[in-house]
């Protein structure tokens, strides 16, 4: 079916996709701010459901202070996604792993209408076009336009209220326009100039930095089977970005796929990348979890001479996500390195999300 449909198009795919079974709108950003405080964020919008109308929504978002130790991290999701988990998605996963004691834990909270800790419910979903407009409970996505790809992105947290503006500095860039890879179709506007407000007890102050944003939807099973993946968005100081992607099989013995990539360059062309050599340096276990992560890597782009380090700021940057994949890890990154084509240090920023590792974990 995917190799089918036509390439992707501005406005029309901007849009919410009924006929999907899952679509999200990630973006993250670095902002300063005028008072000296330094932040991240990260957010995901999911829409889930195999029918056009009966959608069920799930939101998760990080807070992170760069200048001091903080990290707030938020699971969200309302009745309409509980039913459809409860109803078909977790009764097949079971038929697959009857195994799996966390997950039948989880099953059995929600058939009692409750949400293991610490998920929360999610009230107020609206989902709009024309132009694209989610409101998923205390957070929302606006955009101004289809065709600019502008939004404003607001957060109610009960630690802060944030209100942010989206500006694309380069034209999005087509990731997978067919869907060869995972199913997803996948957009993104890898470098956006950030500006707004942040509201806390310390009080507020404006704050301006830079973004990423994400668009992918389609229909996949192999999330529900176990399927994983590690995913780099990576914004160089030199204006380039870089987004890698590699699956692994829901199989804990199979290897990891080859990485594919899409490196930005400055003059907005993309270059697809098949020649990427990824190497986890460090890894890091969650007490919480049980799962272990490789939070530190060696990427090496031989084709053009880019050797990158990639490191968190903080070890500690586990997500709970409700179901069998259980938690994730997204986190803030500082990226070093060398081009040696001109022979120049090369200094980045980025998130990093590892995703699948619950199958690795002894349960």
């Amino acid at each position: 079916m995917n190799d089918q449909r036509a390439a992707l198009s501005i406005p029309k795919d901007a849009a919410p996709h009924p006929e999907s079974n899952l679509e999200w709108w990630y973006c993250y950003a670095y902002i300063d701010g005028s008072g000296g405080r330094r932040y991240a964020l990260m957010i995901s919008f999911f829409r889930v459901g195999e029918l056009p109308r009966l959608k069920g929504h799930y939101l998760i978002y990080s807070l992170i202070r760069l200048d001091q130790p903080g990290f707030i991290a938020r699971s969200c999701l309302d009745r309409a996604l509980v039913y459809q988990m409860a109803g078909l998605y977790l009764p097949s996963y079971f038929l697959i792993k009857p195994n799996d004691k966390h997950t039948w834990e989880q099953y059995g909270t929600l058939l009692k209408g409750k949400l293991p800790s610490p998920h929360s419910w999610m009230k107020d979903v609206s989902v709009r076009s024309r132009p694209t407009r989610l409101d998923y409970g205390e957070a929302s996505i606006i955009f101004k336009d289809e065709e600019s790809q502008r939004f404003t992105l607001h957060i109610q947290d009960r630690e802060a209220r944030i209100e942010l503006e989206f500006e694309p500095c380069k034209r999005l860039t087509a990731i997978d326009e067919q869907g060869t890879l995972n199913g997803f179709y996948y957009y993104s506007s890898t470098r956006n100039s950030v500006k707004g407000r942040i509201y806390d007890e310390e009080g507020s102050e404006q704050v301006s930095g830079e973004g990423w944003f994400d668009h992918q939807w389609g229909r996949n099973y192999e999330l529900l089977k176990g399927e994983g993946w590690n995913w780099f968005g990576l914004q160089l100081d030199d204006g380039r970005e870089l987004l890698i992607s590699q699956l692994h099989a829901a199989d804990p013995a199979s290897p990891p796929a080859s990485p594919t990539a899409i490196f930005i360059l400055n003059d907005r062309a993309s270059m697809s990348v098949n020649n990427i050599k990824l190497q986890p340096l460090r890894f890091w276990k969650s007490f919480r979890s049980g799962m272990t992560y490789p939070i530190e890597w060696r990427i090496l782009l031989p084709d053009y001479r880019l050797e990158l380090r990639v490191a968190p700021l903080i070890d500690n940057q586990e997500m709970p996500i409700i179901g069998p994949i259980r938690a994730i890890w997204e986190g803030v990154c500082l990226v070093t390195g060398v081009d040696h084509e001109c022979r120049k240090p090369i200094r980045g920023k980025g998130f990093v999300e590892l995703a699948g590792y619950a199958k690795y974990a002894k349960l």
